[in-house]
């Protein structure tokens, strides 16, 4: 996974090897997109951060015992929950929709500290 961080522009962007497709927003907060490896599917393949400067260095959202970021909300259900590498991704069902459509509305970043300890080693001090 590759971070990269503008500081001008206070956007933070997580990518892997695998290119995107689509992306949607978080329900709840539209300045987090999450980018997806198939148009229908739920496997995130990258996350852009708007604002990110409220997230770096790890603070909101980050819990160090597990070092995980979470952005948005969990959800509890198992058949509302993916997992691609280190993105977990949390949804919930568009009920106007009858094909049963996904909505993002949280993703958690396994080892955050590792993924993003490019982007905070060159932090503004």
């Amino acid at each position: 996974m590759r971070a990269n961080y503008d500081v001008k522009a206070n956007v933070l962007s997580l990518t892997t090897e695998v290119p995107a497709k689509t992306s949607a927003s978080l329900l709840d907060d539209p300045g987090v997109v999450v980018a997806l490896a198939e148009s229908e599917g739920h496997d995130i393949v990258g996350l852009i951060v708007m604002g990110a400067a409220a997230y770096l260095p790890l603070q909101r959202g980050y819990d160090p015992e597990t070092d995980t970021l979470l952005l948005g909300e969990k959800t509890n259900s198992p058949e509302l929950i993916t997992e691609n590498g280190d993105f977990i991704g949390y949804w919930q069902v568009y009920e106007d929709e009858p094909k049963g459509f996904m909505d993002p509305v949280g993703v958690l970043i396994r080892d955050a500290s590792k993924h993003l300890a490019p982007v905070i080693a060159n932090l503004p001090r």
